[in-house]
């Protein structure tokens, strides 16, 4: 992969990560819920990941019992505790305030670097900390009369972003250099398995059976863009460019929520979330351009 193809990978991957709310987002307005979506959206993407990698590499998929027990660990206190967290959100908050509530996550990732001791906080660590935490303060938006913003999304927006903090520490520190389409692969199958027996147990349904077409569709664009096809893009244009470009680039994904959701949904941020929104991305950029070239990705 050409350097200007790499570019534009990670660009168009952003915006495949940018779908994930709006898709989830009209999935509840046509009768879906959570667990059912959460469920039937990573036992689809383990089954479509697994088969590329049987077809491109099926050694790869040979892990040990060790690694297998990582995968458990990340999928229930990583990815998938943020990926429950994000779907829930979004049945109180708006798309566009839960995809920046989610990017506060680089600087929760610097401050518990500089609190076990694994990394400085030096003045740009705690300008990209602080910006953040402005921004999100803003994107709440508390001057607002109408209170607009659920304290409920907010609290599980940024719940996304702690528990998708611990799947980058946890990756980071427990598997360097561990392919990361085989970790995904196995981190979607236990999650599908997670969330099918944690709807069982809360009565929630897993039954399709009242779906229409156009909920088929939605988890088809789902399953096939902001799971599938970003991550593939994204991996693929690491070996390129780098991860510390990447991750800079991959910092669109909220503006491409946001785009959307004002075109798709009719959700507009006021003025004052809107320079919420921009302190948290230039608060991302600047974490991002300080960080260590770790081994990340892009968000739930």
């Amino acid at each position: 992969m050409q350097r200007r193809t790499a570019l534009i990978a990670v660009a168009v991957s952003a915006a495949c990560f940018g779908t994930l709310a709006i898709f989830t987002s009209l999935a509840y307005d046509r009768g879906a819920e959570p667990l059912q979506l959460l469920a039937w959206r990573f036992g689809l993407a383990a089954l479509l990941l697994g088969g590329y990698l049987m077809v491109t590499r099926p050694r790869s998929l040979r892990v040990s019992a060790g690694d297998l027990a990582r995968f458990a660990v990340l999928a229930v206190a990583g990815y998938g505790a943020a990926s429950l967290c994000f779907f829930i959100a979004l049945r109180f908050t708006d798309a566009s305030v839960v995809a920046v509530l989610l990017y506060t996550y680089p600087a929760m990732v610097a401050v518990l670097d500089w609190v076990f001791g694994w990394g400085p906080m030096d003045g740009t660590r705690m300008l990209a900390v602080g910006l953040a935490f402005a921004g999100c303060a803003l994107v709440v938006d508390p001057f607002s009369s109408t209170g607009s913003v659920s304290m409920a999304g907010v609290l599980l927006g940024l719940g996304a972003a702690a528990a998708y903090t611990s799947f980058t520490i946890l990756s980071h520190r427990w598997m360097p250099g561990r392919s990361r389409p085989v970790l995904m692969t196995y981190l979607f199958a236990i999650c599908a398995v997670l969330f099918a027996v944690v709807a069982a147990g809360t009565g929630s349904t897993l039954s399709t059976t009242s779906w229409t077409w156009e909920v088929w569709a939605l988890l088809g664009g789902i399953v096939l863009l902001p799971t599938f096809a970003a991550i593939i893009l994204y991996l693929r244009a690491l070996s390129r460019i780098g991860t510390a470009q990447a991750s800079l680039l991959s910092t669109f994904e909220p503006v491409f929520t946001i785009a959307l959701a004002a075109v798709v949904l009719g959700d507009r941020l006021s003025p004052v979330q809107l320079a919420g929104a921009a302190l948290v991305i230039v608060g991302v950029v600047v974490a991002e351009m300080r960080a260590r070239a770790a081994d990340t990705m892009p968000a739930v």
